[in-house]
């Protein structure tokens, strides 16, 4: 009988920007701003950009993920998604943001991975927190180079 892996990996990082816009860097649309090669595709409700329900798909590594929006929170800054990739895992992800000054914003992140499957089992048996604590210095750099460029076409 098949029994589950799980693992729950917490972490966080700075980022250079008012809690609005700090927050808005979360949404599937974005990340298109700071995540390498992040192409979502968003599918349903049509039209719709972030929003609770919204259903969107992107490219991973080993395959397709499906994501849906199950929280979204815009006075508390926060989010949560739960990301399918179908015969590996699911993955809840909440992104909660505070302000720390009025231009200075802490993000939280917390991904929750359950194996769907033995492959599944083992990709979260290779997880740990030193790599999720690498993931959350490249995101931060990501982040700091985009807000660092797209401040420097404005001025």
């Amino acid at each position: 009988m098949f029994a589950p892996a799980s693992i729950e990996l917490r972490g966080g990082l700075t980022v250079a920007a008012p809690v609005q816009e700090a927050f808005g860097l979360f949404s599937p649309e974005g990340e298109k701003l700071w995540v390498p090669g992040w192409a979502p595709e968003l599918l349903h409700p049509p039209g719709r950009e972030w929003e609770r329900g919204l259903t969107f798909r992107t490219q991973e590594e080993r395959g397709e993920a499906v994501w849906v929006v199950t929280a979204l929170d815009r006075e508390r800054h926060e989010v949560e998604y739960y990301r399918v990739e179908h015969g590996r895992y699911i993955a809840r992800v909440c992104v909660r943001c505070q302000a720390r000054g009025p231009r200075l914003t802490e993000a939280a992140v917390t991904y929750t991975f359950v194996g769907l499957s033995e492959e599944g089992n083992r990709d979260i048996a290779a997880m740990s927190e030193a790599a999720y604590e690498e993931k959350m210095r490249r995101w931060q750099g990501w982040i700091a180079t985009h807000l660092s460029s797209s401040r420097h076409r404005a001025d």
